[in-house]
């Protein structure tokens, strides 16, 4: 193996939880070049991940908003070049590590002219949309759908595995600045969540957040489209941040002392960053079993079909109870 291509051109938490393939790609092939093609938004999470020679980003042909350049034809022209670039490389082998077919990167790959390739098909990969698959086919951590396709990597447990995340020591020492003095642990609530299954209301968010102030420096942190949604809800000890960029986002979560999140991506950042974790879920195994928190203390709730049906108070518990946890640990 000489150059290995993997192709993740799907969400922040996904590409977060490839980063324990890449490792095992380079501890395997230590001489190898590990290129990944990305796309604008979730390749933030490589920067300074050393198993990684280069970053390569997608461009999409039809979707051209997606791209870091505007214009269809500008599109096009991009594309092209970027696949004559890639099959210069000549890979030897291409893997997109998608548990889930993604069609668009499979007929990417294709163009490329790797020596091989590999990726799940209609025999083994897992679609949630399916009560078929729901029903009948092993879940197993999106974190492990590489690992299958690469038996020469050797059998390996979920609990094994560590993500990883590499924040600018520039951004986290800002953001530790504007955090300021420290008088409790720092809890960090992700309040903003585009899935409507896995919004939970602000209400309940405002009721935690009074329910931590004793024992906690509590932290808000929300998607800067979210403007004014929870800062007029907020009790006034409680301070909320809008990090304005991934590598920004990523920073002020390396701050932290702990992290409630709803599943999505800060679930995943804080497996990464070594950060205890309060991971809310839909009362899905096709989602709980697949998306959990790695390597680390974490408390997993789950209640009904989407996360508002989880109480506050269980939060709250659950929460105190790894705080408790760090205290002890600490302590010892």
């Amino acid at each position: 193996m000489l150059r290995i291509l993997v192709v993740r051109l799907d969400f922040l938490g996904d590409m977060v939880c490839t980063t324990a393939f890449l490792h095992a790609l380079k501890q395997r092939w230590p001489e190898a070049e590990i290129h990944v093609l990305a796309n604008k938004y979730n390749r933030a999470v490589l920067a300074r991940n050393p198993d990684v020679t280069t970053v390569h980003t997608y461009v999409y042909s039809k979707q051209c908003e997606r791209n870091e350049r505007p214009g269809r034809l500008i599109a096009l022209i991009d594309r092209l070049r970027l696949i004559g670039r890639l099959r210069r490389l000549a890979f030897d082998l291409v893997v997109v590590p998608n548990g889930g077919v993604h069609k668009n990167s499979i007929q990417f790959a294709r163009q490329l002219r790797a020596k091989a390739c590999r990726w799940h098909d209609a025999q083994t990969e897992f679609d949630d949309r399916k009560p078929e698959h729901v029903a009948g086919r092993p879940l197993r951590h999106e974190a492990l759908s590489g690992f299958a396709l690469m038996p020469e990597l050797g059998p390996v447990e979920p609990r094994a595995l560590r993500l990883r995340l590499f924040p600018d020591a520039a951004l986290r020492a800002k953001w530790q600045s504007e955090l300021g003095p420290q008088r409790h642990p720092r809890v960090g609530l992700f309040v903003s969540n585009k899935a409507e299954a896995r919004r939970w209301d602000s209400r309940k968010w405002r009721a935690l957040a009074e329910a931590l102030e004793a024992c906690a420096d509590v932290l808000v942190i929300r998607d800067p489209s979210d403007a004014g949604l929870f800062e007029s809800s907020m009790p006034g000890n409680a301070r909320v941040l809008a990090p304005p960029t991934v590598p920004d986002l990523i920073a002020a979560t390396s701050a932290l002392d702990l992290v409630v999140s709803a599943d999505s991506a800060p679930v995943h950042f804080a497996s990464a960053l070594g950060i205890p974790v309060v991971a809310m879920f839909e009362d899905r195994p096709e989602k709980y079993l697949r998306w959990y928190p790695l390597g680390v203390p974490h408390v997993l709730l789950r209640a009904g079909p989407t996360v508002d049906d989880i109480g506050v108070e269980q939060v709250a518990h659950a929460t105190r109870s790894l705080l408790d946890e760090r205290v002890a640990a600490s302590s010892a």
